[in-house]
């Protein structure tokens, strides 16, 4: 699951298996609300990880990853900004 990642924080994101709603990891369980995500230092990714894949064992998660932040703390990738604030046009 892990990369090579630049940066030295991230969020662990994936989508829930059940809505696929686009999801973040929060202090106690999975969440959509972007605010209560955690952010995991680059020295507790193989702890975080190997949470992500038993929760993906157990279904609840599909297709988690680190999400890349800039030293300021900001999403680091347009990917990841998309996947948080949804479409950059309207669809009409």
């Amino acid at each position: 699951m892990v990369k090579k990642l630049k940066g030295e924080q991230f969020y662990l994101s994936a989508n829930d298996l059940t809505s696929g709603d686009v999801i973040y990891l929060s202090k106690d369980k999975w969440s959509t609300d972007f605010n209560k995500a955690i952010k995991i230092r680059k020295d507790d990714i193989e702890k975080y990880e190997k949470i992500a894949i038993q929760d993906e064992n157990k279904c609840l998660i599909i297709g988690p990853f680190f999400v890349e932040l800039t030293e300021e703390g900001q999403i680091r990738k347009l990917r990841d900004k998309i996947r948080k604030n949804g479409l950059t046009f309207k669809i009409t």
